[in-house]
């Protein structure tokens, strides 16, 4: 696979994950202006729902995949030194494999 074909897929896996969390929050931000949960037994509820369930961990999936992208583009484009390049990826991996476990943790607990 060439240089460009990658840059390629990192650029469109960009787009295609903001226009989702995009579309997410428009979806969500007309759903709760019309009916908003007023109780955590409302919100647990709603959070039960398979689609919602499917759809928010899509939209986190999304926003952690976007995150990734952007962190690794700043710091491959603005760190030259390897050594230190390296460290920082390792760091923003790790922080964004941690929050994945943590929101992954928080949405199977409101399915139980």
């Amino acid at each position: 696979m060439s240089r460009k074909s990658i840059g390629l897929r990192i650029w469109l896996i960009q787009r295609l994950s903001a226009v989702y969390m995009l579309l997410f929050v428009v979806c969500f931000g007309g759903y709760f202006a019309i009916c908003t949960p007023t109780s955590y037994l409302e919100w647990r509820t709603m959070m039960a729902n398979s689609f919602i369930g499917i759809t928010t961990t899509l939209f986190f999936l999304s926003l952690l995949t976007h995150a990734w992208v952007g962190m690794r583009d700043v710091i491959m484009d603005y760190i030259h030194i390897d050594s230190i390049r390296l460290t920082l990826l390792t760091g923003v991996g790790f922080a964004l494999l941690g929050t994945a476990i943590w929101v992954m943790k928080i949405l199977l607990t409101v399915n139980v």
